[in-house]
This record gives C-alpha cells, structure tokens and sequence, in this order.
C-alpha cells in the first residue's frame, strides 16, 4: 500500500514536472524586416503590436524583429518554409501567384487606405477566403496603403502623349498593365532599387505612394507629382505567418493573439500608412516638389484607356470560382459605406 501510494505521487509530481515547461514557455517570433530599421512598418505597427501582445500574453509571446532572411519578393516562402516565423510583403512582388488580391489594386477607387483596406478586408473574408491564396501560411491580415500616383523626374501627366515612352519602374503585374497600356516602358523592380534606379537615370519616375518618394529619399530625383483621384493603382500588402510558429504558443496565447490580427492589425498598418501619405505631402510641398491634378479631360481618357484592367480582373476571378461582378461592386459599395461612416470624402 506504501509502495503504491509512492508510486502514484512519484507519478503525480513526474506529470506536474513536464507540465511546468509548457506553461511557463516563451515564444519568440522571428519577423523578418526588409524595410529599413526606421521605417514606420516598424516602429509605429510591429515594435508596437509586439508590445501589445507581450502585455496581452503576460509576455510569453513576443515578437523578434530580425534582419531580412532573404529578398521581398520570397518572404511569401520564407514563412512557409518555416525560415521565419511572420513576414511582411507585397502581393505584387510575386506576379501570377495571387489572383483575387488584385482588387485591392485597382484604380480609381479611393485615396484614404483606411477607407480602402476597411473595404478590402471585408471583401476578401465575404468572397475570397475560401479560394485559399494563401495556402501554406496563416494570412493575420490584408490592405492597401496610399494610392500609387505618377511621381516622374520633371514630367507631368498633362495629355496620354505626355510620358510615351518614359521608363517607369514597376512593382507587380497590375501597374505594369497599366504602364504599357499608357505607352510607357516598365521596368520590374522592388523599392528597395528604386533610389539607385531613379537616381542613375534608369528610370524616369514610379507609380508610387507619396510617403515611399519621401521616406526612401525618392525626392531629390521625384519632383513632379500627377495626381488622379482614386490613384492609378494601390498596392496591396500583407502580413503571413506560419501555421507551426502559430502552433508553437499555447490555446490561451493563440487566443490572445487572434485578438491582435485580422481588422485590427489591418486598422494598425491602414492608420499608419495615411497618416504617413499626409505627412509625406506636406513634406514634399516644402521641398517644393509640383503637384498636378490631371484635368477632367485627360482623366476621362484615362478612364476609358484603363478600363480594361477591371474586365481582366472580373474575368481572373469567375475563372477562380469567385463571382468577380459581385465581389467588385460589394467592394465599391464598402467603399462608400466605410468613407461615410468615417466622415472622409476623397
């Protein structure tokens, strides 16, 4: 009787022991940074959502900013490789993978990215989810930031004769259609070229947000701006992780993580992003860049030229099983709802 009695305690204190391990542990997620150290994707969403959920954890869970492991175009793989465990990236930086995610790159919708990626985000869970783009990660959330305008070395968009035949470097296949379709040559690079690109002379200008040209030291070469309501194209961008780092934290902290992802984390990075094209306005207009509303006229030709990137893509997605027509006008529709609600009109 002694003996068992022993027994089952020794037994009792042996599972006590291994569990002690597991609610004690720590996971540190290894995000992988290609933008520079500084950049506002660091210290105004990442370093602060790491602080969030330290706190919302009771700090087992943290989030470990670390050089980039590999080029922007690969983070998509390098998270489901298990290189790193969240990645942030560009959807246009892989041209053919991801088909849906394009409409969130669209012309001509609206130039607020809270607005914009409010909409996106609603869209994608209603009509895309289920098409499974994302397969082999986790995807924590999906937006837009500032619209992409033309930003050129002393051009401006004054006619479609205007920039034939300009060099315009390009980040994904939708700006590069859009590109060609204007009579200029693309060139496909990521951002992280552009300085050496525009600064060389190998390209004339880029498609771009406001806050890229000032925060990449784009404005000493930029200087001319031509803007069009809505934006020539956004850039569509994302945040993924993988499903064994997501495993590696216990049901409580996943929880908690949850908490932080999805419209919120999409809220973080849209918030952000416009409050960075403001301030990247006024800093331009102080270092006296020119803008350029491109009239009425030459906007109703643009329209019409660009057209046929929205038939494309309604096309691209019946193809995937999505009904294109209805995600599209459900987005338009969540774009006006979303820019009432939040009182913002262009």
């Amino acid at each position: 009787m002694k003996k068992t009695t022993l027994l089952r305690a020794a037994a009792a204190l042996g599972l006590m022991t291994s569990a002690l391990p597991l609610m004690a542990q720590e996971v540190v997620l290894r995000y992988s940074n290609w933008v520079p150290a500084t950049h506002p994707i660091i210290t105004e969403v990442i370093e602060p959502l790491s602080r969030d959920l330290q706190a919302a954890t009771d700090g087992r869970v943290s989030i470990e900013v670390m050089p980039a492991l590999g080029p922007p175009p690969g983070h998509f793989d390098l998270v489901a490789n298990g290189v790193a465990d969240i990645a942030f990236s560009v959807h246009g930086y892989t041209p053919g993978r991801f088909t849906l995610t394009e409409l969130g790159e669209l012309p001509f919708t609206h130039n607020h990215a809270v607005v914009n990626s409010l909409a996106y985000w609603n869209t994608y869970q209603e009509y895309f989810m289920d098409a499974n783009e994302h397969d082999g990660v986790r995807l924590l959330g999906l937006w837009t930031n500032g619209p992409y305008q033309m930003t050129m070395r002393g051009d401006l968009f004054t006619s479609m004769d205007a920039v034939k035949g300009k060099r315009i470097r390009v980040p994904g296949p939708l700006v590069e259609r859009v590109t060609t379709s204007l009579g200029m040559v693309p060139i496909s690079s990521s951002v992280t070229d552009s300085y050496e690109q525009v600064s060389r002379g190998v390209i004339n200008g880029m498609f771009q947000q406001l806050e890229t040209v000032w925060n990449f030291n784009l404005s000493e070469y930029l200087t001319h701006i031509s803007i069009v309501p809505g934006g020539f194209a956004h850039s569509s961008q994302y945040v993924v992780m993988s499903e064994p780092a997501y495993q590696r934290m216990s049901a409580a902290d996943r929880a908690a993580f949850d908490e932080l992802m999805g419209e919120p984390l999409v809220r973080r990075f849209a918030e952000m992003w416009q409050a960075q094209e403001e301030d990247a306005v006024g800093k331009l207009e102080d270092a006296g860049a020119v803008f350029y509303d491109v009239p009425d006229n030459v906007l109703s030709e643009l329209r019409d030229s660009l057209a046929f990137i929205e038939t494309d893509w309604i096309a691209a997605a019946n193809a995937k099983g999505v009904d294109g027509a209805e995600a599209l006008a459900f987005y338009r529709a969540e774009i006006e709802r979303i820019a009432t609600e939040l009182g913002v009109s262009d």
